[in-house]
């Protein structure tokens, strides 16, 4: 038994202490979120040579905003050699809400992998995901040829978001994160963390989830 067992006046005394704590962290994150719109943003020169593959054909990074003001990409880790894809970024992808609520915001989300885009339509299709997912295998080829430091690019491996923010016919990079920086989109971790049992995780404990369709 993971917690210590006490008398209803106890517990209401210790969770009264508890709650102090996590008033705290709730003003701290408060603090951290107006941080980082307070961050200087990146112009991105050129921004329509930035090309993506789609079903449809290619869209340029200015597309993927679908009009909207804002723009959240995800960076999936699935490769042309890979047999499917990553389960961390499955898990987190299992978690992106109704994308109407972003739109009732001027926000657009879409997830990009180097893999061909008939691999990754296909794992979208398998997954039952709704947001747009295309290839960004050759998306880069342009910049990494001029030598061009691109802030928002993946490097080996890499997974994350990258936001974006468009003012008229300019596209600013706005901010990025990656590793336990995406955790904040998992309720299922959000749960756990509310139960007495917790994650069940020892070391890299993403590994103990699966695909959902492999339970």
């Amino acid at each position: 038994m993971p917690s210590k067992v006490a008398s209803p006046a106890q517990w209401q005394k210790e969770r009264a202490e508890l709650l102090k704590k996590e008033k705290a962290a709730t003003h701290l994150l408060s603090d951290i979120s107006a941080s980082r719109r307070d961050l200087p943003m990146v112009k991105i020169d050129d921004p329509v040579r930035f090309k993506f593959d789609t079903l449809d054909g290619k869209k340029s990074l200015v597309d993927l905003f679908a009009g909207r003001r804002q723009l959240v990409l995800y960076h999936f880790m699935l490769k042309e050699e890979d047999k499917e894809g990553c389960v961390g970024c499955s898990f987190l992808m299992d978690h992106i809400p109704n994308l109407n609520h972003l739109w009732s915001r001027d926000t657009s989300f879409v997830a990009v992998a180097q893999a061909p885009i008939e691999k990754v339509q296909a794992f979208k299709q398998r997954m039952g995901w709704k947001f747009p997912f295309y290839s960004s295998g050759k998306t880069f080829d342009v910049a990494d040829k001029a030598g061009e430091v691109v802030t928002w690019k993946p490097g080996n491996g890499y997974f994350g978001f990258s936001v974006f923010l468009r003012e008229g016919d300019e596209i600013f990079h706005t901010y990025s994160t990656t590793d336990r920086g995406v955790e904040v989109l998992l309720s299922t971790y959000a749960l756990l963390d509310m139960t007495p049992l917790g994650r069940q995780e020892v070391g890299n404990g993403i590994g103990l989830f699966r695909l959902h369709d492999q339970y």
